[in-house]
């Protein structure tokens, strides 16, 4: 058997064809990275109720929209969003407030009792593709 000895040619070579095998994916992630025109959609009885945008900054801010007559809380950090627990008598199972955290354009926060859908719109993440 024969050990293969590799010249420095061949080693730089190697090394080029891996970084170039390797960019496309990081300009992908970098491209998909970017949360700055997005918005959060809240929508009840399929009618927007409130848009928000989406801050991509570490302080945690909290934002309320009205529904039905009561009132709903959001919280909004790091470019992520989740829906804070409402009473036991508007929002029974909790199902809403369980689903955590959202911060991408496929992901959605719904609250069936009370006709309740949280979305993430425009941004890149929003249609769904497939990668090789």
């Amino acid at each position: 058997m024969k050990i293969l000895k590799l010249k420095i040619l061949d080693k730089i070579v190697i090394i080029v064809l891996l970084i170039l095998s390797i960019l496309p994916t990081g300009i992908v992630m970098l491209a998909k990275s970017n949360k700055g025109n997005s918005n959060i959609v809240i929508k009840v009885d399929n009618k927007v109720a409130k848009n928000i945008p989406l801050n991509t900054t570490s302080k945690s801010k909290t934002y309320e929209f009205e529904f039905n007559g009561n009132i709903g809380y959001l919280e909004v950090k790091d470019g992520k969003v989740r829906m804070l627990e409402m009473d036991k008598e508007i929002c029974p199972n909790a199902i809403c407030s369980d689903t955590g955290w959202i911060d991408k354009g496929y992901q959605s926060i719904v609250c069936l009792p009370n006709n309740i859908i949280v979305t993430i719109e425009g941004s890149k993440d929003d249609v769904i593709d497939a990668q090789t």
